[in-house]
């Protein structure tokens, strides 16, 4: 194990530092269009690939190695298969629909292969009796779960630093709720994180959809098993808050889009990100993105009692930024945030 912890962040800084070749090699390189695609020079996709390689090793690992072979097992392979269907989407750019047809045979399989995976009850903190959801009901929710939160990431993913500060966030909260047996897997996951961050916010490349489908889906597994077996400790309205704000934006941005009779898939520049950068610099908008994901569930894990207020406190810090920017755009329409 010892082994693992030091070879397998060295794989990912390998990726990271000979990213450009590999991405030319592997044809996931992202060149700038000067209208969506704004950075200044060809960056290679394989942010991803830094990440989940080395993770889908460790799961490979810890199959062999403990007592948790099918939950590592399906694991990892639903982190290669989310890499993979990721890789064509970078190269070949999928059909939002087929690729959402994919997601969920994929996570289908998965809730089959571990029911461990499946949200078959809520154990909120405001009340004393779970609420049991059955098997189809619990499958649908979950399927429903992971999937969203996949395109939540996928749509949140316009800015250097923004899905793995995130990602690493959400990874270091679930280090402190979950079971002492996925702690290996975590530390990997979050020592690929960090090495693929300093890259990313050098501008040297990219998550890339192979990135954002993996990472996002493993931690969302993750997090539904830590629920299942430490309920007590973590309960739904913590898992809930922890992503909170990227799925409240996701949610928004598709309503607003069928409103005005657009493809709910069609990407825009009406993001959180994308407000916050009408009024902040680039480091300080990031900052703020990520504070706002972050500081309620810490603040939740420091008091776990007050989690609905924590929540509140975030979803109104959400609205006035919205506010300000609708207030700004009022006063200045011509203006572009």
């Amino acid at each position: 194990m010892l082994i693992a912890y030091l070879v397998l962040p060295l794989i990912t800084l390998g990726l990271c530092v000979w990213a450009k070749p590999i991405g030319r090699a592997a044809g996931v390189v992202d060149a700038p269009d000067g209208v969506r695609k704004t950075h200044k020079q060809p960056t290679p996709l394989v942010g991803g690939i830094a990440v989940l390689i080395p993770l889908a090793v460790m799961a490979a690992v810890l199959t062999l190695t403990t007592d948790y072979s099918p939950l590592y097992l399906v694991l990892g392979l639903v982190v290669a298969a989310f890499l993979l269907l990721g890789f064509v989407d970078d190269r070949r750019h999928i059909r939002p629909f087929l690729r959402l047809g994919i997601s969920v045979v994929l996570v289908l399989v998965a809730l089959i292969a571990v029911p461990g995976f499946t949200v078959t009850f809520f154990k909120f903190s405001f009340l004393t009796s779970p609420l049991f959801l059955g098997t189809v009901g619990g499958a649908l929710f979950t399927i429903v779960c992971v999937v969203g939160l996949q395109n939540a990431v996928n749509m949140a993913d316009g800015k250097n630093g923004l899905v793995i500060g995130m990602s690493l966030i959400w990874v270091a909260l679930l280090a402190l709720y979950a079971p002492g047996h996925l702690q290996p897997m975590l530390a990997v996951f979050g020592a690929g994180l960090a090495i693929t961050l300093v890259f990313n916010l050098r501008g040297k490349l990219f998550l890339g959809d192979s990135g954002t489908y993996g990472i996002s889906a493993a931690i969302a597994l993750i997090a539904i098993y830590t629920h299942n077996v430490a309920f007590v400790t973590f309960p739904a309205d913590a898992v809930a808050l922890m992503f909170l704000i990227p799925v409240a934006d996701v949610l928004r941005l598709m309503g607003l889009r069928v409103l005005q009779r657009r493809s709910p898939f069609r990407s825009d520049r009406n993001h959180l990100h994308h407000v916050l950068l009408g009024f902040l610099p680039a480091r300080q908008a990031l900052a703020a993105y990520l504070m706002l994901v972050g500081a309620p569930s810490l603040l939740a894990y420091l008091s776990p009692g007050e989690t609905i207020l924590w929540a509140a406190a975030a979803l109104t810090v959400y609205a006035v930024i919205l506010g300000a920017r609708y207030r700004a755009w009022v006063r200045a329409p011509s203006t572009s945030y």
